[in-house]
């Protein structure tokens, strides 16, 4: 019931007359007059106080500009260095687990029971007799039994080679 009064207009009113004469405005013309004066020779005067705050005020936008786009730059290059680091962490990690089963696989290549059973099956080998080992003493490289063939010497004396060639003429 509160919301009727909303929705019934009301009756309309005629505005009230004022009493007596009613002022009427005349029309009036407007009128402009060109003025022929030449202002471009003139120049305006700079105050000193004025042109200072002007310098003061960009010095000030500058100074808060090379602030704001440094530390852009640097929080820029701070991301960029953590996906770097991300990215070589998980590099590490992959040459970490390369290395580790190329260290299994050279202990699996180097077992000595794989390398005798490819030693007798592959290439026909066998375990040599006694009498095939000779040993050498370090002293001389020379045999410890005798009787038994000397090995070739790796530091017998050399000659000094003939320059050219002795059968060019």
């Amino acid at each position: 019931m509160a919301t009727l009064p909303v929705f019934i207009p009301e009756p309309r009113r005629q505005p009230r007359r004022p009493a007596g004469p009613i002022p009427v405005r005349a029309p009036c013309r407007d009128l402009v007059f060109e003025k022929e004066i030449d202002n471009s020779r003139l120049s305006r005067e700079v105050s000193p106080e004025r042109r200072r705050e002007c310098v003061t005020l960009m010095g000030a936008g500058a100074l808060a500009f090379i602030f704001i786009f440094f530390f852009g730059w640097e929080h820029f290059r701070c991301v960029r260095y953590g996906y770097e680091i991300g990215r070589l962490k998980s590099e590490q990690e992959e040459l970490t687990l390369w290395n580790q089963r190329l260290r299994l696989e050279q202990a699996l290549l180097a077992d000595p029971q794989r390398i005798d059973r490819l030693a007798r099956t592959d290439l026909g080998l066998a375990q040599p007799e006694p009498q095939q080992v000779v040993r050498i003493d370090r002293s001389g490289g020379r045999p410890s039994q005798p009787g038994i063939p000397v090995l070739a010497h790796n530091f017998a004396p050399q000659r000094p080679a003939a320059r050219g060639n002795p059968r060019e003429p």
